[in-house]
């Protein structure tokens, strides 16, 4: 009987977690197996609910987040098995996997470290489950996207090593830490993962060790897995990000002999690629920015667009009022028409500055979400604050305007700087607004083009389905229409007004609705409900697994075809 560690280091993973640890259990199955979890330093730990239904699982507990590397460290030294595996728990095992992998380490003793295909959720080649070391030529082609134009260049894109043929197995530099398996003595030999580094790059220096140590790294395309990637980092972004070329620099500094060029050219590399990967990686949604500075524009043309114009007629003569003179006007305050003197340029630029920082740095051009709600309560007193403080600023510093009849007046009114003040609420109201009306006009083009797919859940007996029915809160190209059970008299009060009858007639609610997606929920416990896939393939019914609660897009849709 083969017999394993199974390690797995959580951060922020509750949704996640229950279905990686259905796939797991369900994989251990004849296989002595030891799993292991780590909540490392969760501002979310994992629910002790979830814990429960997992009772074959050590569940392990930090305080603080360890990182990566030193989390798999802390958990490896409770392993007893001969063979380790490290899994990431954003991940759906296929039943096979496990058995599979360790057959291979068991034909390969030469290998050291053994990955498997890695697949996005729509069933794409995730490239990172092999790859060669870093080198200047694979990093600079891959940065400026050469390695994405010449896929089969050996020289160009050998870092994702995209020429090779993803069905073959072949002997790597490096594999994916997301899952692979590992010998526990040559873990051990090599004192583990290098804590170093806190996120990534780990997994890339482990494998140079175990080259160095004179054992192969293995790629084989025996069993699939699902990686939903990056949801560990959805919660820290920006620091997620940070730690990725940070990493990238230790990796440089530590394995100098890899590069024939000085260091700092190496690193200066490194800090470029990051630097063209903040915009096309934390902002990728710039026309949602181009549109944020038409709203910041409007506001600027419709509420800072006013002259104030004071006039002095001479009353000094009376031939001065019968030959028509009407005195002198004098602009105490210009239009912001008048680009050249209009003196509220800063406050336009402080205005654009501490909105965009604020909606960049809280994720709002990282995704396609339209639903805004969650800047609007930050983004009102904000503004108030800061046109606010300018006006106050501008009034207590301003100098009299003395026109030509000698007269003294103040350009900063006080009842134009209420009017400014309060004029700023109208940003984040349309920033809000564009948003809504952009979601629904997409909302309805979907329906009438017919580009939404019609879909329905099985599931509800326990969890709420509630929040898959806010209109806000709907997956992009899919319309969900209610719910199916196989025991529709167990489904809970809450969930029961969705319900539209039982899973065995799915063919006539298919006809009725015109769906042709059911969506298997995967509940907190990774329970979810038993069906026939041949079956619903007979109906032409293409069947998903939804993990996660879909609060601000969090969830995963699987085609359940790649696990089959």
């Amino acid at each position: 009987m083969y017999s394993c560690s199974i390690i797995i280091v959580a951060y922020n993973s509750c949704d996640f977690i229950p279905a990686c640890l259905k796939s797991v259990r369900d994989a251990c199955e004849g296989i002595d197996a030891q799993v292991i979890v780590l909540d490392n330093g969760s501002v979310e730990p994992i629910l002790p609910e979830i814990r429960q239904f997992f009772p074959e699982v050590e569940w392990i507990d930090s305080k603080e987040n360890l990182g990566f590397g030193k989390g798999c460290n802390f958990a490896e030294k409770h392993a007893t098995k001969p063979y380790l595996f490290f899994i990431n728990p954003d991940t759906i095992i296929s039943k096979n996997a496990f058995r599979e992998m360790l057959k291979f380490m068991e034909e390969h003793p030469e290998a050291g470290t053994v990955g498997c295909r890695i697949l996005n959720e729509d069933g794409t080649l995730q490239w990172a489950c092999r790859r060669s070391f870093p080198t200047i030529v694979s990093a600079v082609s891959k940065t400026i996207g050469l390695a994405a134009m010449f896929p089969k260049s050996k020289t160009l894109a050998s870092y994702n090593m995209t020429y090779a043929d993803p069905d073959e197995m072949i002997e790597v530099d490096a594999i994916s830490g997301s899952f692979f398996c590992i010998r526990r003595d040559v873990y051990e030999k090599l004192n583990g993962f290098d804590e170093d580094y806190f996120m990534y790059g780990e997994d890339l220096d482990l494998c140079f060790r175990t080259k160095k140590m004179g054992l192969k790294n293995y790629y084989t395309p025996v069993t699939n897995i699902l990686h939903f990637k990056g949801q560990s980092c959805r919660t820290r972004r920006w620091g997620s990000y940070v730690d990725f070329y940070k990493a990238m620099l230790i990796f440089v500094k530590k394995h100098k002999d890899l590069y024939f060029v000085p260091n700092f050219l190496v690193s200066f590399g490194i800090l470029f690629a990051a630097f063209v990967g903040m915009f096309s990686r934390l902002i990728p949604k710039f026309w949602k920015m181009f549109l944020d500075l038409g709203v910041v524009a409007l506001w600027a043309f419709s509420f800072l667009n006013h002259t104030s114009v004071v006039s002095d007629v001479c009353f000094h003569d009376s031939s001065c009022l019968e030959s028509g003179c009407a005195g002198t006007s004098e602009v105490i305050k210009h239009s912001i028409m008048d680009f050249a003197q209009f003196e509220d340029w800063w406050l336009v630029g402080l205005v654009v500055v501490v909105n965009f920082a604020f909606l960049i740095f809280r994720g709002e051009y990282t995704e396609s979400s339209l639903k805004g709600e969650k800047f609007l309560r930050y983004l009102i007193p904000l503004n108030l604050l800061t046109v606010g403080g300018y006006e106050a600023f501008r009034y207590f510093t301003q100098m009299p305007v003395v026109s030509e009849g000698g007269n003294n007046y103040w350009p900063y009114d006080p009842h134009l700087i209420v009017w400014t003040i309060c004029s700023s609420l109208f940003i984040p109201l349309a920033l809000l607004a564009w948003r809504r009306i952009a979601f629904w006009i997409n909302y309805f083009y979907r329906i009438f083009a017919k580009k939404r797919h019609r879909s329905i859940l099985l599931g509800g007996r326990e969890d709420s389905l509630t929040n898959w029915f806010d209109s806000y809160n709907v997956i992009p190209g899919i319309e969900i229409l209610g719910c199916v059970s196989g025991e529709p008299d167990k489904i809970s009060a809450e969930n029961r007004q969705h319900l539209l009858g039982p899973l065995s007639d799915m063919e006539s609610i298919c006809n009725r609705t015109g769906c042709r997606e059911l969506l298997v929920v995967s509940n907190f416990s990774g329970y979810r409900e038993d069906f026939d896939i041949n079956w619903l393939d007979k109906l032409g019914l293409r069947v998903y697994l939804l993990i996660g609660n879909g609060k601000n897009g969090n969830f995963a849709l699987v085609d359940l075809k790649y696990l089959h």
